[in-house]
């Protein structure tokens, strides 16, 4: 059965960083993940002994493209787009079971405590102990089609949480649309699941698209489901943990700060209420956290599946376009995209597509195909040999954005194109070595290094 487990079983040792002495949760997955970026690492982190908790927790698994292809079953982080399009093309329903390990142990009324799960805080500014791996699953109040998605969770007592959802989410839509039935909405929070239905949860997908099917589709066969005990959800029947409960239609209060994914600290929020009506997990569960802000786990996970979509997207109206990268350093903002330029305007053409595909992106760089994408030295090495500011840039104003954006006004954001590609006429060489002299210099290192 595909689970957590199952991939944590996959990986080797190598892959993963293992602490078995007792470490303070608060902050600690966080400090190392984010300390480990720094020399270029990712690994697995696997805390076998959190203080005060009694089940292990695991984190950073999104954080290494080469993994995220390995989650995905793509030959490598290059064949990521077209296997994630093939799941898309080619969904697998889930099917319905009896039981699973998800319900091994059930707490429900006054036996329900959230607080004793490995909830912890991740940045100084965090108003508390938050839920960021949680997938929230519901259903649209009037078709009854299933919803995945990520919405931070505030730890608030034994049995409720503060919610901010995405205002211009799904899961949002269906609670307005809820609101005006006079009902509460039926929410299940699923904590450790097989991480291609955490790929699947992130994607931006239609409506009346079930992210289950993707996952079916990744995987290759159907998610097992199970009906939750108290609300009318189906959740992943070999899930470490589910947290069933409601969002309150007519009921809010203070959220936040949290650190989110532009690496400030934000107290915009819906101020939403969550309700635990039950607590079913394993009888001996994995805690699967995600490092939030603007780590390389928390932005790889938001865009790897985007990347995809916005790729094909892009293809279909400009076929030259080669490759597209949206750079950790530009959070969710900045993308690049290579393309064989066969006319003038071409490029400027693609970057107006994107802009209008992806409305997060404020700065999008086209560059020739001869440019490694995912390498910036690269990028601004093109832009500082192939480009002039007076005619290939191009700005346009006041265009609706993502409202977490610190620098927008209003919900809106200027929009910057750079075209970096080569101009017509342009007579300078890139400077090359014969490939033999470079495999000889490759032969000569690695005997070094043996």
């Amino acid at each position: 059965m595909a689970s957590l487990r199952t991939f944590l079983e996959s990986l080797t040792e190598e892959e993963t960083l293992r602490f078995e002495e007792p470490l303070e949760l608060d902050y600690t997955p966080t400090a190392l993940a984010l300390e480990l970026e720094k020399e270029q690492k990712f690994p697995l982190l696997w805390f076998e002994k959190p203080n005060g908790f009694d089940m292990p927790v695991v984190a950073n698994i999104f954080a290494d493209r080469d993994r995220i292809a390995h989650i995905a079953g793509a030959p490598d982080a290059a064949g990521f787009n077209e296997t994630w399009l093939q799941a898309e093309s080619q969904p697998i329903p889930p099917r319905l079971v009896e039981s699973g390990p998800v319900q091994e142990v059930i707490f429900t009324g006054e036996e329900v405590d959230v607080q004793t799960l490995p909830i912890s805080r991740h940045f100084q500014a965090d108003a508390g102990r938050y839920i960021g791996s949680g997938i929230l699953i519901c259903k649209d109040p009037d078709t009854g089609v299933r919803n995945l998605s990520y919405q931070r969770l505030q730890l608030k007592g034994k049995d409720r949480f503060g919610a901010s959802l995405h205002s211009r989410g799904h899961i949002w839509d269906h609670l307005i649309r809820s609101r005006k039935k006079g009902k509460n909405l039926e929410v299940a929070v699923v904590i450790g699941a097989h991480p291609a239905i955490y790929l699947a949860a992130a994607a931006k997908v239609a409506m009346e698209v079930d992210e289950l099917d993707i996952a079916g589709g990744l995987l290759g066969k159907p998610v097992d489901l199970v009906k939750c005990r108290t609300i009318d959800i189906e959740v992943p029947a070999e899930a470490e943990i589910v947290i069933e409960g409601e969002l309150l239609a007519d009921e809010s209060e203070e959220e936040g700060p949290y650190g989110e994914y532009t690496g400030y600290s934000t107290y915009r929020s819906t101020r939403n209420v969550f309700v635990v009506k039950a607590v079913t997990r394993r009888e001996k569960p994995i805690y699967l956290d995600i490092i939030p802000g603007n780590s390389s786990e928390h932005l790889l996970l938001g865009r790897c599946a985007k990347e995809a979509h916005v790729f094909e997207r892009l293809r279909e109206v400009v076929p030259d376009v080669k490759a597209i990268n949206y750079p950790k350093s530009g959070t969710h903002f900045h993308a690049y995209i290579s393309l064989q330029k066969r006319a003038e305007g071409q490029a400027r053409h693609a970057i107006m597509l994107l802009f209008g595909l992806d409305s997060y992106l404020k700065l999008v760089i086209a560059v020739d195909e001869d440019i490694d994408i995912y390498n910036e030295e690269d990028i601004l090495w093109a832009v500082a040999t192939r480009f002039q500011a007076d005619s290939d840039l191009f700005v346009v104003p006041k265009v609706f954005c993502n409202r977490l954006d610190p620098s927008a006004v209003d919900g809106m954001s200027a929009k910057l194109g750079i075209d970096a590609t080569l101009p017509p006429d342009f007579e300078a060489e890139r400077i090359a070595l014969p490939p033999e002299a470079l495999e000889r210099a490759r032969s000569a290192l690695a005997k070094l290094r043996a």
